[in-house]
């Protein structure tokens, strides 16, 4: 099931690059998360290796019926307001490589994760799933702090950067990505003891204000937003070839970490 998950990513990665598609860069880090996880699960890091599994796919299910929705609405019913805000910025020439992938991990951390677990292990039994949640998370920042330490080719600021903080870089994202955890297991954790009546008003709440995180992240505050502009002024902007450099990266995911 994991291979289906990777060939459906591996079909938006080249599609991107065949449209020269900005949506490319979130599916290429995408892509590296879930190769790993499958790693992490072949290697038996999950208490419940088969539940996993089960988890990466309706977790991966939810981006793809966001894409969807997005390209055909009268089909697949409108995306939520946190991926509309990702795909439409697609479309916009300013923001850098990591505000793109970042504006991903907000939407589908702050707003998916969540559901999945409740979906997977919810109510009585959600408990259950807390260790193997942690497990998968630590796998997932591991995969992104991997990316930024590997894109230096396509981003000489934020090269720079990593060269000056290093550990400390990796670390203030390793901190981001624990935060995004955090609140998605409090969010399921929430789901869980509601009535599933009241999960459609629970989740459109989360959803606006996940949202509302997604644009910070595409117009960040002043002091941030000044090394954003630094990082945008020599970054590459060729958005295929940035892309097949990221599809390569993205076939090799960075050593499995279980610990954040």
């Amino acid at each position: 099931m994991i291979d289906e998950v990777v060939a459906a990513i591996d079909s938006i990665i080249m599609w991107s690059i065949e449209s020269g598609s900005c949506l490319g860069y979130f599916a290429a880090l995408y892509k590296r998360i879930t190769l790993a996880v499958g790693v992490a699960i072949a290697q038996d890091v999950f208490q419940d290796g088969a539940r996993m599994e089960r988890f990466d796919v309706e977790f991966a299910g939810r981006y793809f019926a966001a894409l969807n929705g997005y390209f055909h609405p009268g089909q697949y019913g409108k995306p939520a307001h946190s991926w509309q805000v990702t795909f439409e910025a697609a479309g916009l020439e300013q923001p850098i490589l990591v505000q793109h992938m970042l504006a991903g991990i907000n939407a589908h951390i702050g707003l998916d994760l969540g559901i999945a677990a409740q979906g997977v292990a919810g109510g009585t039994h959600l408990p259950s799933l807390r260790e193997d949640f942690n497990r998968l998370n630590a796998v997932l920042a591991s995969q992104v702090s991997g990316v930024v330490a590997d894109i230096n080719e396509l981003s000489p600021v934020l090269a720079d950067l990593y060269g000056v903080l290093q550990e400390q870089q990796i670390a203030l994202i390793t901190e981001a990505v624990k935060a995004f955890r955090d609140s998605a297991w409090r969010f399921a954790m929430v789901l869980a003891a509601l009535p599933d009546l009241l999960d459609p008003g629970v989740i459109l709440a989360r959803d606006l204000q996940v949202a509302q995180q997604g644009a910070l992240v595409y117009s960040p505050p002043v002091p941030i937003a000044v090394f954003v502009n630094a990082i945008a002024a020599r970054e590459g902007r060729d958005v295929v070839a940035n892309l097949r450099v990221l599809d390569r990266i993205a076939s090799v995911p960075a050593p499995i970490c279980t610990v954040m």
